[in-house]
């Protein structure tokens, strides 16, 4: 016999409210702490260099970075994409953490019985 849906009690469904954007960015750093900040930094290297390569093989820049020299043209550049620079650090950071995570459980030696 199955129990009638409309006679059983259930508890009132609770809805926790979004965490504020500085809550979540306080969690994720003492959650990965110097990760996102090394995370952080080497993306904006990688762009960097990238920007510079561009500017190198003639990619031009029409706005003042383009006569500013290649270093200033290409951190201009990076600047420019700071924002969805910090959603790929968001974004890459729990993936590297999870991959350092299994590359050490596989170098520690099973336990010895």
């Amino acid at each position: 016999m199955t129990p009638n849906p409309d006679l059983t009690t259930t508890p009132p469904a609770t809805v926790k409210p979004k965490p504020k954007l500085m809550e979540r960015l306080q969690e994720f750093i003492t959650r990965y702490g110097m990760l996102a900040i090394v995370v952080h930094w080497g993306l904006f290297s990688l762009f960097l260099v990238g920007f510079m390569l561009l500017i190198r093989a003639g990619f031009r820049v029409e706005s003042a970075a383009g006569a500013a020299g290649t270093f200033a043209g290409a951190y201009l550049a990076c600047q420019a994409i700071k924002i969805p620079r910090f959603a790929l650090t968001f974004a890459v950071t729990p993936l590297i953490d999870r991959l350092i995570q299994r590359m050490r459980q596989k170098k520690q030696p099973p336990p010895v019985p």
